[in-house]
């Protein structure tokens, strides 16, 4: 009985470290995709952009719709000076959507025209086994600029 408890806490063990290995590749891998694409947005290479997102988004947003609110929205921001990640995990269950491979990264990022800046994206792994944009959303304030006289 001691032998079979021992094979069954190790085969716990070694299961629970195979899990944390998959985890962390799909956090850096997502992480990958995360920065290029945003790298992508800030360099105004809006096609490529458009192919990493998801296609509940593309069903959303005709490229020309999304690349006119995104090249707005970069206007709004100013020029992008600097991005950090802050918080990333994964997710296999979350409410509201099918289960599968998500991945949230959260980053502060530093853009001429806005302070506190948050930016969050959450990416999903297709049936192809690829990372897609799935979601994005930001923080910030606009700073103040004074008027000139």
């Amino acid at each position: 009985m001691k032998k079979f408890i021992i094979i069954l806490f190790g085969l716990l063990l070694f299961n629970n470290l195979l899990a944390q290995k998959h985890t962390t590749k799909y956090i850096t891998e997502a992480n990958k995709i995360g920065l290029e694409w945003w790298n992508q947005v800030n360099t105004s290479e809006y096609q490529k952009a458009y192919n990493l997102l998801s296609d509940i988004l593309k069903t959303r947003f005709t490229f020309n719709s999304w690349k006119k609110q995104i090249s707005l929205l970069m206007d709004e921001y100013g020029t992008f000076e600097n991005r950090s990640v802050i918080d990333t995990y994964f997710m296999s269950e979350i409410e509201g959507l099918e289960d599968g491979f998500y991945v949230v990264i959260k980053y502060r990022s530093e853009y001429t025209k806005t302070k506190n800046h948050t930016e969050n994206l959450l990416l999903k792994q297709n049936d192809n086994l690829k990372w897609e944009i799935f979601d994005f959303n930001y923080e910030f304030q606009n700073i103040e600029v004074p008027e000139k006289l």
